[in-house]
């Protein structure tokens, strides 16, 4: 099994405040405290969490930086100059 990254999804759950993706993780993990003889169906959950978070990412916009770095004309300190 893939490693999910659970703990950097988590953050970027919290980062864009996806309270929906944290409240579903909450009721995965509550459900192997209650059942743990039900691991296969937790491990299935927790892969189909970790893509749903996967997909949110994918559809954030492009930060700043990976903007000028597709664009390079955008970074104004070097079309212009750095002088104030």
């Amino acid at each position: 099994m893939p490693n999910l990254h659970l703990s950097e999804k988590i953050a970027e759950c919290h980062v864009n405040d996806w309270d929906e993706l944290l409240s579903k993780l909450d009721s995965i993990i509550q459900s192997l405290v209650d059942n743990p003889s039900c691991g296969n169906q937790i491990k299935t959950a927790l892969v189909y969490w970790s893509d749903a978070v996967d997909c949110k990412i994918a559809g954030l916009p492009p930060s700043e930086q990976e903007l000028i770095l597709h664009n390079p004309a955008m970074n104004m300190r070097d079309v212009f100059g750095t002088e104030v």
